[in-house]
């Protein structure tokens, strides 16, 4: 066997390598053991099988993403999307989907915990808030992102159950969701709970907070917590909702939740946690059980040797190749003379008019736009919105008559010591030609650095406390 032959034959070994193990396992009858936290199909205490339970008795379709959450755009928005206690950030490619789903109509509730996704969270921030702003609406100033959490576990002295790192929450308030969610609750027990920003969108729509005795401690392993300077105290929001639909048309409803544990088999039925729940369910469904509440288990612990990490691992890669804007063009061809098979033909796309494109679903033309650059890789002209809609912010915050780099770097470097000038000044004269030539090709690491960037200098000069 030469060479040639060989690198074949490890790369239909490596391919093939988590299909076999999952029909192997199917063919000597073998069961699945999902130990997992907040995996729907644990059936132990730190499982939320359960909660699938009670998703299925009310008369909807619960099920799970092993791989790529790619898979989430077949439904064009007709479904709910939980996220809940993520152990790792969700890839660009991620943040899009969740985007374009909220865009379409869908329901997406974040259940986090110790803030695990905030970075994730940062890019979601500048595409709904760009959203917001295309229909001539714009968050306050004051505003920072639409979701965002504040990390470290919250205590509370005045409401717990044995521990003040077991809040027990009583105070609820109307919201956007006109109560829906809070029907039939007057109690929550939070496990190892962190809080939402009150500083985000998200958080200042909260529905259920904690007494005013209540802190987030970033030391978790202190033996005797108390609140330090720089900690989130007070009375935060642990329960925020957010109706798109009335900001952007046709967009969908968002719930963020600062704990996860409310959902898993130990503490579903503790309090009303278990009516919340089903009200969390409803209200992001429209109450219509023909949506799917899809789970994404691939953002959970998967364990590295289960047969489920490989076959996502598998299906994650074959759904990123084949979305490649140049990959995909080859990957069928790779594919088939890998396997030796054929594909059927490719159906020709249909040729819409422009205005079918960018007015289907009442959606805005910057979420087709942003729906359109994810799915071609055009890069520059993300920078370019970004860009302009920092310039805009810029101006306003500060009230400008006109945008001057000068003028920003005079800001920034007393916000910002360790900014380098030259730095500064390069990175902003390559984002403007960047902005002024958006057909330019430039890689997807380029467009995070050049997001990062940016967002560094909206956190030092647009979202600053007060």
């Amino acid at each position: 066997m030469d060479l040639k032959q060989t690198l074949w034959f490890v790369l239909f070994a490596l391919s093939w390598f988590p299909v076999g193990m999952l029909f192997y396992s199917s063919t000597i009858g073998a069961s699945g053991v999902y130990t997992q936290d907040f995996s729907i199909y644990n059936t132990s205490w730190n499982g939320a099988s359960a909660f699938r339970e009670d998703i299925e008795g009310m008369g909807y379709t619960a099920l799970a993403i092993q791989s790529s959450m790619g898979v989430v755009t077949r439904y064009d928005g007709q479904a709910v999307l939980v996220i809940m206690g993520p152990v790792r950030d969700f890839s660009l490619d991620a943040v899009f989907v969740i985007f374009d789903h909220l865009m379409n109509g869908g329901g997406v509730v974040i259940a986090d915990d110790f803030g695990t996704a905030n970075s994730s969270f940062m890019m979601l921030n500048s595409l709904v808030s760009g959203a917001i702003a295309e229909n001539a609406q714009s968050l306050p100033t004051s505003v920072s992102g639409v979701v965002a959490f504040t990390g470290g576990v919250l205590l509370d002295l005045d409401s717990y159950d044995k521990s003040p790192k077991l809040p027990v929450i009583t105070d609820f308030r109307p919201g956007l969701d006109g109560g829906a969610l809070t029907r039939g609750v007057s109690s929550l027990h939070l496990n190892w709970a962190t809080a939402i920003s009150p500083k985000c969108a998200i958080g200042m729509a909260g529905i259920a907070w904690t007494s005013n005795r209540a802190w987030c401690d970033t030391n978790i392993s202190d033996p005797n917590p108390y609140p330090d300077n720089g900690e989130w105290n007070g009375s935060l929001p642990v329960v925020g909702a957010l109706d798109l639909g009335l900001l952007v048309p046709g967009a969908g409803r968002m719930v963020a939740i600062s704990d996860p544990s409310i959902f898993t088999n130990d503490m579903l039925d503790r309090g009303d946690n278990r009516q919340f729940a089903e009200n969390v369910i409803d209200w992001l469904s429209y109450g219509q059980t023909n949506r799917t509440v899809v789970f994404c288990e691939n953002l959970l612990a998967v364990p590295w040797y289960s047969a489920e990490f490989f076959y996502g691992l598998y299906l994650s890669r074959v759904f990123w190749l084949s979305t490649l804007p140049y990959v995909s063009m080859v990957y069928p061809f790779v594919t088939v003379t890998g396997i030796k098979k054929y594909l059927p033909d490719m159906k020709k796309p249909e040729v819409k008019a422009v205005s079918e494109v960018f007015l289907r679903r009442g959606q805005t033309y910057f979420s087709e736009r942003m729906a359109y650059y994810r799915t071609e890789g055009n890069y520059a002209r993300v920078v370019k919105m970004l860009y302009r809609k920092l310039r805009r912010d810029l101006q306003k915050k500060h009230m400008w008559s006109d945008f001057n780099a000068a003028k920003v770097w005079e800001l920034l470097k007393h916000k910002d010591p360790s900014m380098n000038r030259d730095t500064f000044f390069k990175t902003i004269s390559r984002i403007e030609k960047i902005s002024a030539n958006p057909t330019m090709k430039i890689r997807e690491s380029e467009m995070m650095d050049l997001f990062f960037f940016m967002r560094n200098i909206q956190n030092k000069l647009i979202e600053t406390r007060t």
